[in-house]
């Protein structure tokens, strides 16, 4: 399984069900929040890994989720199959945990700009997020089990399409993403390197999540890269 599957495929599909009934957000606004959102956060984790030293941490926190099950049943995992309403609150919580371990000071950004793009509240965004997030850590914790060893880079270079750290999830996914997300001035030159386009998927997602997180573009033009990121796995 790859990214796409994750958005489109059999886990995105419940998963933006589950989303749209508990929220009461319609499924074509989730869709589009799942698209737009699950990159940014595999986006984030490999930053917060490479250039934060989060690695241990986000390692930790996969292998919590991997054998959680919330895959085989997201539905219950929210109280959509009989599942007790604390259970329900318990991943809630896990899940708006998890959002500020990925964008940090940049949550709020993320959620705002995401319910400006889709018409919805801030408080609805962030349910579903908080959602999402859960989801996403089971999914990366199942690609884990399977994978036969490595880092977090060749994780995420897997999810995202395959390959290996050094071309498809290590250092230039960072680098792009060093002067958004809180990274030092050399990380912030070692951004300004590094090419936004042309190349695979990973270079691609990292010049968009890098121009979302920019802090001088506008609410319009954060709009448009959303759709954009939402572009490359949603259709």
């Amino acid at each position: 399984m790859n990214l796409t599957d994750l958005v489109t495929g059999g886990v995105g599909s419940k998963a933006i069900e589950t989303i749209s009934k508990i929220t009461g957000v319609s499924e074509s606004k989730a869709k589009w929040i799942v698209a737009a959102a699950v990159p940014l956060m595999i986006a984030a984790l490999n930053y917060n890994a490479k250039n934060k030293g989060q690695a241990e941490n986000i390692d930790k926190a996969i292998d919590q989720h991997s054998n959680s099950g919330i895959l085989d049943k997201i539905g219950d995992f929210f109280g959509q199959g009989g599942a007790e309403q604390g259970s329900a609150q318990n991943v809630s919580e896990d899940g708006n945990k998890i959002v500020n371990h990925m964008f940090g000071q940049n949550t709020e950004v993320v959620t705002q700009h995401i319910a400006d793009k889709a018409g919805l509240s801030s408080s609805q965004v962030t349910g579903v997020l908080a959602t999402l997030a859960p989801i996403v850590m089971g999914y990366l914790g199942q690609q884990k089990q399977a994978s036969s060893g490595g880092g977090i880079g060749d994780l995420i270079g897997s999810v995202l399409g395959g390959g290996t750290q050094q071309n498809a999830g290590g250092g230039m996914l960072g680098g792009i993403l060093g002067s958004f997300l809180g990274g030092s001035q050399e990380e912030q030159a070692q951004a300004t390197e590094q090419p936004t386009s042309g190349g695979s998927v990973t270079d691609m997602l990292g010049g968009l999540a890098g121009s979302f997180f920019d802090k001088n573009n506008d609410g319009q033009a954060k709009g448009n890269i959303l759709d954009s990121i939402a572009g490359m796995f949603g259709k």
